[in-house]
């Protein structure tokens, strides 16, 4: 065979080859890889088209349902409502580290606004000193979402975060606010199943006729057994009462440090696991404040049994007694909750 006719025939091969080929169907492009720009920041963070910020959405929507006794005549003794919040969290890496901020909303309202690079904080934040625990009618000790510039320092196992916070005046003239912000330290701590918080605050006193120096003391042992979680906090506040939580605040009116308001507040809480999906949990609660002859004292215990209905949906029905300076108020709350 002249070498001729082979090179025709293999071209001839050769182009009905390409011609079957393009007949066959396409291979199904292989799929997008997944952004992974954001495992760094946790689950939940999704990446923005466009740019290299990661997002996470999160929130809450609840039902709170309230009966309490001894209401007056003409009083409606219940209340059907609801509540919900909205948390925006936003993330990117810098050459400093990476930059976040947040945002979450609750009814309409700016609970937080902060922005953070590193253990750098500054905005609107919950504040350090909130580590109470409570149920649906206390809320916890002390603990507003409040204006601040922190910093927090890892220290091996421990944390230890200083701030500058909003004062909190706790002045009968609402003129005479704090010249300085209060000034807060501290400490938290994990030991396998005990955690431990810690933290302490100085506040100035302002007077009609001067100043003087407040400080308030917290701790929180919270201690993870298997069978149950088992939780115990106390405080001490003199000339700073207004830490002691939102019950338990006398103003400071007086320069003197012996009229100052001092007062304790103590918590202890039990959360017991039944199976999966259900929890049964004992909360008590006392504050006690003392200015001049001035008193102020407040009790509440509480038992509530909380059931998972669906992934992030729960129930928790809940008895309460509180007697607030001899005053005995009996009380029901069943929340409804969908977490996402």
């Amino acid at each position: 065979m002249k070498l001729s006719t082979v090179l025709l025939s293999s071209a001839a091969l050769l182009v009905a080859g390409a011609a079957y080929a393009a007949d066959l169907p396409a291979k199904k492009a292989a799929p997008a890889a997944a952004p992974t720009g954001c495992a760094s920041f946790g689950a939940g963070y999704i990446a923005i088209p466009g740019g290299d910020t990661c997002l996470k959405i999160s929130g809450y929507v609840r039902s709170n349902n309230t009966y309490l006794s001894n209401q007056a005549r003409g009083t409606a003794p219940y209340s059907l409502g609801g509540a919900y919040g909205l948390q925006f969290d936003a993330k990117n890496q810098s050459e400093l580290g990476a930059v976040g901020s947040t945002i979450f909303i609750e009814n309409s309202a700016t609970t937080d606004a902060y922005v953070s690079l590193g253990g750098f904080s500054a905005g609107k934040i919950d504040d350090q000193f909130d580590i109470g625990g409570g149920y649906n009618h206390s809320g916890n000790v002390y603990g507003p979402h409040i204006g601040q510039i922190q910093y927090a320092l890892p220290l091996g196992a421990a944390t230890v975060t200083l701030a500058a916070v909003q004062a909190n005046n706790n002045n009968v003239v609402a003129a005479n606010a704090a010249s300085r912000p209060d000034l807060e330290a501290g400490i938290a701590t994990s030991m396998g199943a005990l955690k431990l918080n810690a933290g302490l605050v100085s506040h100035e006193v302002v007077g009609t006729t001067g100043t003087a120096q407040g400080t308030a003391f917290i701790g929180k042992a919270s201690f993870d057994a298997g069978v149950a979680t088992i939780m115990g906090y106390a405080a001490y506040a003199n000339g700073a009462s207004a830490y002691l939580g939102q019950y338990g605040a006398l103003v400071d009116s007086a320069a003197d440090s012996s009229a100052l308001s001092s007062g304790t507040a103590y918590e202890g809480q039990i959360d017991i696991p039944l199976g999966k999906n259900d929890s049964i949990g004992l909360f008590a609660e006392t504050y006690s404040v003392k200015q001049d002859t001035s008193s102020y004292s407040r009790t509440d215990y509480a038992l509530a049994f909380k059931h998972t209905i669906a992934k992030g949906l729960w129930i928790r029905p809940e008895i309460y007694q509180d007697t607030a300076n001899s005053v005995v108020t009996n009380g029901a709350y069943v929340r409804i909750e969908r977490d996402f």
